[in-house]
């Protein structure tokens, strides 16, 4: 056991992205036996949770050496909160965009998942629980505390974007729901930069969650239809809307180009 902990915390990128699949695949016994005891609903509650916690207690234990509770820390204090208050305010604006701009040109990309089953899960607190929370948290440590951690060594001489691009695709894939995809990697990219210029998963995770969460409170509210354009009332506010974003998304951006676009360690 020793000798591959030792191994893991070489950071190997691929290892995470089997952790992430082995949890996946361990969970189905478990929702199984849920579902003969307690029903369909339970089953999926049950498979779910029990993946996210178990993708994060193996993470804590093998996780890669460049993740400590010092480089966390560093993302709630000074410079690095300071930076990590910023990224989550530009990403509020950013995460509506891409929202309004998948439904907007793309409405039409097939969902695997099914909106039934989303709400199946959201209906049940350990479920709301998962996707708003667990999901985020053991997702960023898996794929940018593991898998971006080790592609910025991998690809040092091309640049860190070539690791937050790949990194962002990998995360996109890994969702295998076509409805998901495209808003998955424009995320991953926004995650990925919040990630390498804090120097610190608290961004990334809060980030997460609130896209998640937001998520989750827009098809409770809207059960019939979680479109955000119809939320919003229809393409004329949603237009509007997109504007506002825009404008302060801009702001923000200048807000972050003050602050320095270097990441901690280089700064």
């Amino acid at each position: 056991m020793s000798t591959f902990r030792t191994h893991l915390r070489q950071h190997p990128f691929w290892v995470y992205i089997l952790l992430f699949l082995f949890c996946q695949l361990a969970s189905v016994p478990v929702g199984l036996l849920m579902a003969r005891w307690l029903g369909y609903d339970q089953m999926l509650v049950g498979t779910l949770l029990f993946a996210n916690a178990l993708a994060i207690i193996l993470f804590l234990l093998y996780r890669p050496a460049t993740v400590t509770w010092q480089s966390t820390l560093g993302g709630v204090r000074g410079r690095g909160g300071r930076r990590s208050a910023l990224v989550f305010l530009l990403a509020l604006p950013t995460i509506l965009l891409v929202n309004l701009g998948q439904e907007a040109f793309f409405p039409d990309i097939p969902d695997l998942v099914g909106e039934e089953t989303l709400q199946a899960l959201m209906y049940h607190p350990l479920g709301l629980l998962t996707i708003a929370v667990l999901g985020p948290l053991s997702e960023e440590l898996l794929f940018r505390g593991g898998v971006q951690s080790d592609l910025y060594r991998h690809t040092a001489q091309q640049g860190t974007w070539v690791a937050i691009a790949l990194s962002a695709a990998i995360f996109a894939l890994i969702h295998m729901n076509p409805a998901q995809m495209p808003a998955a990697f424009l995320l991953g990219i926004l995650l990925g930069l919040a990630y390498w210029w804090t120097g610190s998963l608290v961004a990334s995770v809060c980030i997460h969650v609130f896209n998640n969460s937001f998520a989750c409170v827009l098809s409770l509210l809207s059960p019939d239809d979680d479109s955000l354009i119809n939320f919003l009332g229809g393409s004329t506010s949603a237009g509007l809307t997109a504007l506002i974003c825009l404008f302060a998304l801009l702001l923000t951006l200048r807000a972050v180009r003050k602050e320095g676009l270097k990441s901690t360690e280089e700064g």
